[in-house]
Parts: structure tokens; C-alpha cells; sequence
């Protein structure tokens, strides 16, 4: 049995993310973030100061790829080091990184609400329940 394109959860999810970070990505490139930066300095405000190996299990992402986040980030002065031990550290915000995280945030927020008026609260909520469920269990 084939899939096709208009039946694919795959396709639909993979586009769909697509279009939204080449947006996300064009409305905050003047606060010099990329969408995967903004969501790690997301992350680093909201939790804490955070170890790369927790920034990458939380994001599901393969840690290569969050330290090239975090040199970059580092290179803005958006973040900076701290030392736990001769072999670990961990991320915390400058204030330069959460400033320009504030104000990326602004444009996320007109993002979800964008989204959120599509569908309704209900649907909304579901959609979020759903795509958990999806991901928790892969």
C-alpha cells in the first residue's frame, strides 16, 4: 500500500514546520536570532541555566548540533559558560541574549496567536494534546 502526499502526517507536518520557521526565521533575522537559537535562549529563560546535554535531550536534537547553537549564541555575547567541573559547564543568559529573546518572544507570540485564531480554543488544545501524544510516543 502506498502513502500518498495528501494522506501523510509526515508531508503535512514537515511542510507545514517549513513554512512557519522561514517566516519565524525572516520576522526576527532584525534581532539577530535564528528560530533554533531563540528557542534554546527560550528554554535557558524559562528553566534555567541549563547544561548543552539537557538543551539537546529537551529539544531532541543531537548535541553536535546544540553546540553549534551555543557557539553561535556565544559569538553574539547572547550567552555565556560557567564552569561546573573540568569537563562540564553550563548556559546562562547575558542580558544582551535576553533582550533580544523578549523581543523575538513578541513575534512568537503573534505566531501562536495567528494559529490559535484558525481554529478554535478546543482545536487548539487538542492539535497541542495530539502532536504531545505523537512525539512522546516516538
Amino acid at each position: 500500500m502506498q502513502l500518498s502526499i495528501d494522506e501523510s502526517l509526515g508531508f503535512a507536518l514537515t511542510t507545514t514546520l517549513n513554512t512557519l520557521r522561514k517566516k519565524f526565521n525572516s520576522a526576527i533575522k532584525k534581532y539577530d536570532l535564528s528560530s533554533e537559537q531563540f528557542g534554546v535562549l527560550k528554554l535557558i529563560d524559562e528553566i534555567g541555566e541549563l547544561m548543552p546535554s539537557k538543551i539537546a535531550e529537551i529539544l531532541g536534537r543531537d548535541r553536535a548540533n546544540i553546540t553549534r547553537i551555543i557557539s553561535s549564541l556565544e559569538t553574539k555575547d547572547f550567552i555565556k559558560k560557567e564552569k561546573i567541573n573540568a569537563k562540564s559547564y553550563k548556559i546562562v543568559l547575558t542580558e544582551k541574549g535576553y533582550e533580544n529573546m523578549k523581543k523575538a518572544e513578541k513575534v512568537a507570540v503573534e505566531f501562536n496567536n495567528k494559529i490559535k485564531n484558525l481554529v478554535s480554543e478546543e482545536e487548539f488544545k487538542c492539535l497541542i494534546e495530539k502532536l504531545s501524544l505523537i512525539r512522546d510516543n516516538f
